[in-house]
């Protein structure tokens, strides 16, 4: 499949995959008091409501180190409008059901304030800053997926599952971009499997992250298995490039 031909059945599938708010979600269905009797849950989505509202930060820099690359710019550009859908729609469901603490402005400033230094990629960052945005984005799609297995609630399960598509298109869009940029420069494998040896979840600039199942292994192995088949070699615990 040609690099163009990707692109036109990337957004294509962007396309058909979209949710609305308003029409999709059903907001006058929540059951509010179902949603309270499960904190932990509550406070797992409102992290993760903080770590999408990164996306102003942390994909905008991402767009200015790419800013060469027109495909790669227009799938961040993209991640940032659905991340801005995932906090936004997050943030909505908590202060329906009423959970505290409520997420303020002067919070996601003080997000922004204390990450001003950490978006500022240089040339040499390409690679790992890639790496961990496709991780990043890899893992969100089964945390939500995870996580909307264990609510109660049913519209709160309901977003989470249209968040977990999104995530997981995120990453292939991440992927593809890797691809490309290793079919371009193939003696950048070596440094691309030593970004994902020192993968950094950009969730960790933002607050503690939200787990949905504690050591969860699978994940772990299905998230290094697809980063080894695009890259056509393996990781190695060691931090040595293994050619497959």
């Amino acid at each position: 499949m040609t690099a163009e031909r990707y692109y036109y059945d990337f957004f294509g599938s962007k396309s058909e995959s979209r949710w609305n708010v308003e029409k999709d979600i059903p907001w006058k269905e929540i059951d509010r008091e179902l949603a309270l009797s499960q904190p932990d849950i509550l406070d797992k989505v409102r992290r993760t409501a903080l770590i999408e509202s990164y996306h102003a930060m942390g994909t905008v820099a991402l767009i200015r180190l790419f800013h060469e690359d027109i495909d790669a710019t227009s799938v961040f550009q993209v991640e940032c409008f659905e991340g801005f859908r995932h906090f936004w729609s997050l943030r909505r469901y908590l202060d329906v059901v009423g959970f505290e603490p409520r997420i303020t402005d002067e919070e996601l400033v003080d997000i922004r304030r204390r990450n001003v230094e950490n978006v500022d990629y240089k040339p040499e960052d390409t690679v790992q800053e890639l790496v961990n945005f496709i991780w990043s984005e890899h893992a969100a799609g089964y945390f939500a997926r995870q996580l909307g297995a264990q609510c109660k609630e049913p519209v709160l399960a309901k977003l989470l599952g249209f968040i977990s598509v999104d995530e997981f298109r995120h990453a292939e869009g991440g992927y593809q971009i890797l691809a490309r940029m290793l079919e371009r420069k193939p003696e950048l494998r070596p440094e691309v499997l030593r970004a994902a040896s020192n993968f950094e979840h950009y969730g960790w600039r933002v607050c503690e992250l939200p787990v949905a199942v504690e050591n969860d292994f699978t994940t772990v192995l299905q998230l290094k298995r697809k980063f080894e088949k695009v890259c056509g070699a393996r990781i190695s615990g060691e931090r040595e490039v293994v050619h497959g």
